[in-house]
């Protein structure tokens, strides 16, 4: 039953003065039955498991599903929400060690900590109270585990919730400065102190994160009805690993979907009326300017137009772990109006940098204001903030609408500058001129074709026929408007070809195979193969054989499959770039012969790897969950064929695929197995209609903990190419629980 309007006022009332207490340390009695209170909270919210594990949180008010959220990403991976929470902090090194240093130096350079802390005093009170529920959720299981095992932490409070949005954002947008990662910019570096090298793998799996997004008209749908596919994909390992969750209040929160560890509401999904998601875009949103300090008498004076401004200098120590101990080192930051010092070019010069809308104070507004959205016009308002940096979005809804949005916070700059390189700090002519608002952003609203899709590419290439006209947008906004991705071609072929789609159809269609490269180039390799053999008999014979077996395929990728592991080895030997990309490397450019050369090459390393260069896909490529490790590298070093794996279909992206995953490579001996690490991570498919229907599935399962039956049971999914119903409405939930609990019990 919902609580009546009194008690709601008096409630949030409540819920204000604990986010106060929280903010300045006052105590707060553990259980305070005031209404509003954790105890009160814990008995509205009811959590239902389904058969899959997946929380499906049930309560009369907004505060009290954010609170049954908090709680149960707390008891689902707890490690992972302390992990991304100390990021967030800049204290990953005290837990981590040198290594890790960088990310600290970043979190402390942008002042993420001191600027969230007072950001969240400045939020509405309906703001306040929200995160606040959220926090004593995590706390309320905190306070009935007290053995849960945590590293650094021992509560969570209400702004660092907004420090995770803040640092989670400030990772994704950084890149986009071009100034390299953040150095101690004072002071000899000591003897042992190097900066931490990207491994060439580290490196591999930055690169490979993407996604794929449809939103698909009722002019190709069986039933006219709109429909959504959302499809991250994102590293398995770490903080950008999605969690599944449903959310559903008597008030105006309803959504499904899934998010990051740290955040109280679903960022992609569906409530009952409409849905989205996105894919990562590379928008200009990020500068670096060099700035000059050229008056030894005045150290923090930095030249500017005719004169001088002032910088502001701090410093701050940082814990760090170095063995068993925990030493503490002394940090000198400084930042210019632009943004903070992130390099030292030499004596007088370095580099500052920013990142628009990180600190945007309207972003946790447009995400709720996205969520209570009834339509297009409530969601458009919302989004219409630009509080959130970058991503593509697709969009669908009940009425049929579709949706194209090339979103982010966009400066406004001088076009006459190279924006993609760092500019001349000493003048206001390089100043931001604020940030481009909604419609200036590319968008395309229900095109006649029928769909809209983004699989990281350029916003001018969204359908086959119409598209926003590039000319329109000034250059600078864009480092993406060149990129012609295969997964993106391969979309645009799959969507412009379908007619009457069912809802069975498009959960299939999420974990398609088919491989652009082979659709499309292996054909030409025939010709190529027939002009070897006239100079070169013997090897065109040796080519014969392999080439005969991939021609004899209907380029789709299987686990049973031997075409796809020889295809899969011969493409990542042609090519290079990010992953390996999709640009052929120089000594095989305009030479079909050293290509089909290559071809040999690679048959003969899967023969010495695996005993026979006809190798089944799935025998090679597994996915395997490991517990409790940061991000991917750590994973790659724990995988063992001794433990438990399932086959995977799925295929690295370069190669133009809906199903993308990437895996680390094969050791022989040691590991002759793939593994998979990135890609497809949060599937789901959405039909708009009169009553809303979806399904989903994640890569491993809905908890971290490894002695739960749901730490890895939706592997199973992914290796058959299968979703699972994604209950949404009351009725349906009760009906499909397993499990229905209050936080606490």
């Amino acid at each position: 039953m919902a609580l009546d309007p009194f008690l709601k006022l008096f409630s949030r009332h409540w819920l204000v003065l604990a986010s106060c207490c929280l903010l300045y340390g006052l105590p707060l009695a553990a259980d305070d039955t005031s209404p509003g209170s954790s105890k009160e909270l814990a008995h509205s919210v009811t959590i239902h498991r389904d058969a899959w594990g997946v929380p499906h949180i049930l309560g009369p008010t907004d505060e009290s599903v954010l609170f049954g959220m908090g709680y149960a990403q707390a008891e689902d991976n707890l490690w992972q929400l302390e992990d991304t929470t100390i990021r967030a902090l800049g204290r990953y090194a005290e837990v981590a060690g040198e290594t890790e240093l960088g990310g600290d130096l970043l979190n402390r350079a942008f002042r993420v900590v001191e600027r969230s802390r007072q950001d969240f005093e400045k939020l509405n009170p309906e703001f306040q109270g929200l995160i606040l529920s959220y926090t004593s959720g995590i706390n309320w299981y905190l306070q009935h585990h007290p053995q849960a095992p945590l590293r650094l932490l021992t509560e969570w409070q209400p702004w660092m919730i907004v420090a995770i949005d803040r640092q989670m954002l400030l990772s994704f947008s950084y890149g986009h400065t071009h100034a390299g990662r953040p150095r101690e910019l004072f002071g000899a570096i000591q003897p042992g102190r190097k900066e931490a090298a990207i491994s060439q793998l580290e490196q591999a799996a930055n690169n490979a994160v993407g996604s794929n997004e449809w939103a698909i008209g009722p002019s190709k749908t069986a039933d006219g009805t709109a429909m959504l596919m959302i499809n991250p994909h994102q590293p398995w390992y770490g903080w950008g690993q999605f969690y599944e969750a449903h959310l559903h209040s008597d008030e105006t929160i309803r959504m499904s979907g899934a998010c990051f560890f740290g955040t109280p509401v679903p960022t992609i999904g569906h409530n009952g009326n409409l849905g989205w998601t996105y894919t990562v875009n590379a928008p200009d949103n990020a500068d670096a300017w060099k700035v000059v300090f050229d008056k030894p008498e005045d150290p923090l004076a930095y030249r500017f137009d005719d004169g001088h401004r002032q910088a502001i200098e701090w410093t701050e120590s940082i814990a760090i772990k170095t063995g068993g101990n925990i030493q503490q080192r002394e940090v000198t930051f400084r930042r210019t109006h632009q943004g903070p010092l992130v390099r030292r070019l030499d004596e007088k010069s370095f580099l500052a940098a920013n990142v628009a809308g990180i600190f945007d104070p309207n972003r946790l507004q447009q995400a709720l204001g996205m969520v209570r959205a009834r339509n297009l016009a409530e969601w458009k308002k919302a989004i219409g903030h630009c509080a959130l940096p970058m991503f593509n979005v697709a969009y669908a809804d009940r009425e049929g609408n579709i949706l194209y949005l090339y979103n982010g916070s966009i400066p406004i700059r001088d076009p006459s500058y190279n924006w993609t390189e760092a500019v001349d700090g000493t003048t206001s002519k390089t100043d931001w001129r604020g940030i481009h608002p909604l419609k200036d952003l590319p968008q395309l609203l229900n095109p006649k074709c029928g769909y809209v899709q983004n699989c990281n590419t350029s916003p001018f290439l969204t359908t086959h026929d119409e598209n926003p006209q590039r000319d329109r947008f000034p250059a600078y906004m864009f480092e993406d408007a060149d990129y012609r991705k295969r997964r993106a071609q391969l979309s645009r072929m799959i969507l412009r070809e379908i007619e009457q789609l069912t809802f069975q159809q498009l959960n299939e269609l999420a974990f398609d195979t088919r491989l652009y490269w082979p659709l499309t180039e292996l054909a030409g390799f025939e010709p190529a193969l027939e002009k070897y053999a006239v100079a070169d008999p013997d090897k065109a014979a040796i080519i014969k054989p392999l080439l005969d077996h991939l021609l004899d395929w209907n380029c789709r990728a299987t686990i049973e499959s031997t075409q796809t592991t020889l295809c899969v080895h011969w493409y990542e030997e042609l090519h290079e770039g990010a992953y390996p990309g999709e640009t052929l490397k120089t000594k095989y450019t305009d030479s079909p012969e050293r290509q089909l050369d290559a071809l040999v090459e690679v048959a003969g390393q899967l023969k010495v790897m695996h005993g026979d260069w006809r190798v089944p896909w799935g025998k090679v490529h597994r996915i395997q969950r490991v517990p409790n490790k940061p991000d991917v590298m750590q994973a790659a070093q724990s995988f063992n064929g001794l433990f438990p794996s399932v086959p995977c279909a799925g295929v690295p992206g370069p190669l133009g695929v809906v199903y993308t995953v990437y895996s680390i490579p094969a050791i022989r001996f040691i590991r002759p197995a793939r593994y998979a690490i990135v890609g497809s991570c949060y599937v789901s498919v959405v039909e708009f209609g009169e009553r809303v229907q979806a399904s989903s599935a994640v890569q491993f399962g809905s908890s971290g903990n490894p002695r739960s039956k749901h730490f890895a049971d939706q592997t199973q999914l992914f290796s058959e190419r299968k979703l699972k119903p994604a209950w949404f409405y009351p009725d349906d939930v009760r009906a499909n629980a397993v499990r229905s609990y209050h936080p606490g019990e």
